[in-house]
């Protein structure tokens, strides 16, 4: 298996550190540790995970199963609960929420291998289940958007670029709109192949659209989109610089 990037969500510093022991022998990266949601959260507005390890029982308002229902619709990024606790209840909660895997401590590194591997494979399989039936089709230069009952044929080179919009992605062309229910990490897929890249965790644009690049903002059409730090240097790499 190729390395990982995996966020460790644990507001025990010592499990946390073993933790991170674990994930250095097993040859991934550790891209944050949090102890929070909250904190989660902004470490993967930075950078998207490629796995997390979520404790259900952390400090703040929002817990462990609360904060996956928040990645699975911003971020739609596999995860594995680990905790100390194992009663029905907890449970019941947890797998409503679709984890990757539930691992109850204290485990070692056998265990974390094996969730991380049976993880990963499984959501390989959901990725490629869901591009075979998808709210968008792609069907040589044209994308289907599920678009309320209707699947409307949209041209993507009409595209201009995809805002996020809570649970939903403004599709924009230079005519209209076209709110779709969907995630930007799957709008992503979808379009990279079609010369669009990620600028902003909201925003996926039209490389060939863009007017002009002004420090970390740059306009297409008349609207002025933000560049984050993380994926400027992305952008930059995929234009024809003179």
């Amino acid at each position: 298996m190729s390395q990982l990037k995996i966020l460790i969500v644990e507001d025990d510093p010592m499990i946390a550190e073993s933790v991170q022991d674990i994930i250095a022998v097993l040859n991934h990266e550790v891209l944050g540790v949090a102890e929070s949601a909250e904190t989660a959260i902004a470490i993967c507005n930075e950078t998207v995970p490629d796995l997390a390890l979520l404790d259900i029982q952390i400090g703040g308002d929002i817990d462990g199963v609360q904060l996956a229902e928040l990645l699975n619709q911003n971020f739609e990024i596999p995860f594995i609960f680990t905790t100390a606790f194992a009663d029905n209840e907890t449970i019941t909660r947890a797998k409503e929420k679709g984890p990757f895997g539930y691992l109850v401590k204290p485990y070692g590194v056998k265990d974390i291998n094996a969730a991380i591997e049976v993880a990963m494979a499984a959501f390989d399989r959901l990725k490629k289940a869901e591009s075979a039936s998808t709210m968008s089709k792609v069907i040589q230069d044209s994308i289907y958007l599920k678009v309320d009952s209707k699947l409307i044929k949209v041209k993507i080179d009409d595209i201009l670029y995809v805002e996020a919009k809570g649970d939903y992605a403004l599709f924009k062309t230079k005519e209209k709109g076209h709110i779709v229910h969907t995630t930007m990490k799957r709008v992503e897929d979808r379009l990279t192949p079609h010369n669009f890249a990620k600028v902003h965790r909201s925003y996926v644009i039209n490389l060939s659209k863009i007017i002009d690049i002004e420090e970390s903002n740059l306009l297409i059409d008349n609207k002025v989109i933000p560049i984050s730090r993380s994926n400027k240097e992305a952008l930059i790499k995929r234009l024809n610089l003179l």
